[in-house]
């Protein structure tokens, strides 16, 4: 067996219900197609569901991603805006969730291309 194939939350780890975004960034990639998004997460005993969507000002949603079990409470990840040069305001949804239970946070980030 590898070291790290299991996951082993921190003693300072919350429950499902307590599991918050601390910090949540967006930053444009110069080509005006991409956007490199920065999560920060409290340390948690189980492994959440994170749920990204980027929506354009009429709310049309132009990019989506789902990360099941996250393993890290730290996370950088790039989304792709499908359209053909994307301008002007969007808006980035961020859900933590779980199976059995509601949506347990919820953050948004209003960025400019």
């Amino acid at each position: 067996m590898m070291p790290g194939m299991f996951f082993e939350p921190p003693e300072d780890a919350r429950p499902p219900a307590e599991v918050r975004v601390t910090d949540l960034r967006v930053e444009p990639w110069p080509d005006g197609q991409r956007v490199k998004v920065f999560v920060n997460l409290t340390p948690f005993q189980q492994r959440p569901n994170l749920i990204a969507t980027i929506s354009n000002a009429a709310g049309d949603e132009l990019s989506s991603t789902t990360i099941v079990e996250a393993m890290d409470t730290t996370l950088v990840f790039t989304m792709h805006l499908r359209i053909p040069e994307p301008q002007g305001d969007f808006t980035l949804g961020f859900r933590v969730e779980y199976p059995d239970l509601p949506v347990i946070d919820h953050k948004e980030v209003s960025f400019h291309l």
